[in-house]
């Protein structure tokens, strides 16, 4: 399969894999020819990627690690949480315990099925934002611990405070949330007030969810102790909190969000997150996160330096930046009738490197 973005898409494509919407509707399914209708619509929805049929990468299954269904019931989990707080200024037990059984059929999975690579692909929708990025958030959050080999205990609580750690924002005016344009000063502050407004909001089931509230507080604290609300630093700020620092703000980056249009590219959302660790986020975590997060999806389409193209038919997580490669256009050749792999992380192949993504934003 090759991965592209709705930009690229065309009538006549066939697509490899089926496309969802942000709350686990399947839209159309493996096999679907693209045409103009199906294309207009899945515009409108605001869809981001599509995965579509390719004879030279036939063999390439890249597959997200937590299903389209799981990932689209949790956001769907939260949508109805964060409408149900709005109205009643309260969480609801049932709405807790919804969001807790779609954390634990992620963990589930991660744990006896991890086959797949994490979902880099950006929310598009401001719409959708505050109710499908938490959701990206928890994914990537329990991948990394998941790896770190945090218990169970640990991965619940950590998945739960990703999904609630802008619970928050249900206090707060609607039209700030879906605010096209910048937000001003007064906008900021308001936002600001998500963490102690969540902690808050968790504070009346009596202590038994006390380190979720916590990470849900902390979630916007920096190790240098430039972040809010409380300026700590280090390892005065929950582990959890530190990890979902780095997913929300790499999630944050490959998204629209309010205030924000630039979309990053996910090698260089890895290369912000590199860029300030030590400063706002914690080293050894960082180095942890992005080890497990591809800075090149398997299925993108790569141009490397020496002017050869080439689609990514092994992210090759834990090398970061150095994907397989397999190499489907040279130059003086044109298009190759049998394309090769070439992996960058070998040390024969050390002086290519990518340089441009293609078919993508």
């Amino acid at each position: 399969m090759r991965r592209i973005s709705m930009k690229y898409a065309r009538p006549g494509m066939i697509l490899g894999y089926p496309v969802f919407d942000p709350y686990g509707e399947k839209l159309l399914d493996t096999g679907v020819r693209l045409d103009e209708h199906n294309l207009k619509t899945l515009a409108r929805m605001k869809i981001s990627e599509l995965f579509i049929q390719d004879n030279r990468v036939s063999d390439i299954v890249a597959l997200p690690i937590i299903p389209p269904e799981i990932e689209g019931r949790a956001s769907a989990a939260l949508r109805q949480l964060m409408i149900e707080t709005r109205i009643r200024g309260r969480l609801t037990i049932e709405g807790i315990r919804n969001i807790s059984s779609v954390v634990n059929a992620m963990i589930e999975h991660l744990s006896f099925s991890p086959m797949g690579e994490p979902s880099v692909a950006g929310i598009l929708s401001r719409k959708d934002f505050i109710y499908v990025q938490p959701v990206k958030t928890a994914i990537l959050s329990l991948i990394v611990a998941h790896k770190l080999k945090w218990d169970k205990s640990q991965l619940a609580s950590l998945g739960i405070a990703a999904m609630l750690k802008d619970i928050g924002y249900a206090e707060l005016p609607e039209e700030i949330l879906h605010k096209p344009g910048e937000l001003t000063k007064d906008d900021l502050a308001r936002i600001r007030e998500h963490p102690t407004r969540g902690h808050k909001l968790l504070q009346q089931f009596n202590g038994k969810t006390t380190t979720v509230a916590t990470a849900i507080m902390q979630h916007h604290e920096r190790w240098n102790g430039s972040g809010y609300p409380l300026g700590l630093r280090g390892t005065r700020i929950s582990p959890l909190a530190q990890l979902l620092a780095i997913a929300d703000s790499y999630t944050e980056l490959i998204s629209v969000s309010p205030g924000k249009n630039k979309i990053y590219m996910p090698h260089e959302a890895i290369e912000f997150i590199m860029a300030f660790s030590g400063e706002y986020f914690n080293p050894q975590l960082v180095d942890a996160f992005v080890r497990q997060i591809p800075c090149y999806p398997a299925g993108l389409t790569v141009e490397l330096n020496t002017k050869e193209v080439g689609i990514i038919s092994d992210s090759r997580c834990g090398f970061i930046g150095r994907p397989v490669v397999r190499i489907c256009y040279r130059p003086g050749e044109g298009i190759l009738e049998k394309p090769y792999d070439v992996d960058l992380s070998k040390p024969e192949f050390q002086s290519k490197f990518v340089v441009k993504i293609l078919d993508y934003f």
